[in-house]
């Protein structure tokens, strides 16, 4: 559709003042009265909020069916897995919410983050807000608050995601960062340590001993190792790759584990960053529109899967 000669960015196709340049030249001024067209779809937002805590509470459900100690470690073990996923895939939404794109209001889409998401975690959705702006507008550079993707995939950093050693690296990391520029309240993290509390004495009490052990084992471990991991698929450059600084940015395919692993847009992790104030309910529509470009080779360029990226990053760890 638009085949128009461009005039070439002075920056990589991949920065967003690169990318507006090129797709205003292009289109002829289409692309901005578009772009401005992509308001989010709250409600999406919501359902897809709710269908996650509606598969973490039938997994838990279905962890505590385990009998008798040897079936119930079990369960709790492979339970925690799934908590770890499902906590993972929720966590994505602080992300829709550090962007505004929650709710109508300000005030409504910071009350929403901070109750249904950042509990979680201990925090709240002003703190990562001011941290994830440093990661927009550094990626790939010295101070990029998002850093795990500069760790390769090697046995070691393994070893540390799955005992717990790189969570707690990056928490004392955010918490020195919190209390540098935020006054360091504890309120956050107390509130998150007392729901986690209320929750698994609630399993305990009802005899769910697998599911409440699966929940510790879901929340301190599995659940930071799928985030560290998913960081790393979609920022670790390989040689020759870097767009901005030593980061790369990549495209991720749309099939149902993608959604999952990849929720609230994370699949399409390329285009946020190079309109980060888009909704992840309105990627697809920005995506059809950019295929209609030049830039669609660009985008073919990065387009992957988490499959092959986990497996390139799995054998330059080994080297």
């Amino acid at each position: 559709m638009f085949e128009r000669p461009i005039v070439a960015a002075d920056a990589p196709p991949f920065t967003p003042a690169a990318f507006r340049q090129r797709m205003f030249a292009e289109t002829g001024g289409d692309y901005a009265q578009y772009r401005r067209l992509l308001t989010p779809r709250y409600g999406r937002a919501w359902l897809d909020i709710a269908l996650g805590y509606a598969a973490l509470c039938g997994w838990l459900v279905l962890v505590a069916q385990a009998g008798g100690l040897v079936a119930g470690l079990a369960a709790a073990s492979i339970g925690a897995i799934g908590v770890g996923f499902l906590v993972a895939y929720l966590q994505l939404f602080i992300h829709e919410a550090a962007h505004f794109n929650l709710a109508a209001s300000k005030r409504v889409n910071d009350r929403i983050a901070d109750w249904a998401i950042c509990w979680q975690i201990g925090t709240t959705i002003a703190a990562y807000r001011a941290t994830h702006g440093e990661h927009h507008r550094h990626l790939g550079r010295e101070r990029d608050t998002e850093i795990s993707y500069r760790h390769a995939l090697t046995r070691r950093f393994v070893i540390e995601m799955l005992t717990g050693v790189h969570a707690l690296r990056v928490f004392l990391s955010r918490r020195g960062e919190a209390r540098s520029t935020a006054g360091g309240s504890r309120v956050p993290l107390l509130r998150g340590i007392a729901i986690h509390a209320v929750l698994l004495v609630a399993m305990l009490a009802l005899g769910a001993w697998p599911a409440a052990l699966a929940w510790v084992g879901g929340i301190a471990v599995a659940f930071p190792f799928f985030a560290t991991v998913r960081q790393l698929l979609e920022h670790r450059a390989l040689p020759g790759m870097a767009d901005e600084g030593d980061a790369v940015t990549r495209l991720f395919d749309d099939g149902v584990f993608a959604r999952i692993f990849g929720g609230a847009g994370f699949n399409r992790h390329l285009l946020h960053h190079l309109e980060p104030q888009i909704s992840y309910t309105r990627l697809a529509d920005l995506e059809a529109f950019i295929m209609q470009t030049t830039m669609r080779a660009d985008l073919a360029a990065r387009r992957t899967t988490y499959a092959r990226t986990f497996a390139e990053l799995l054998r330059e760890g080994a080297r």
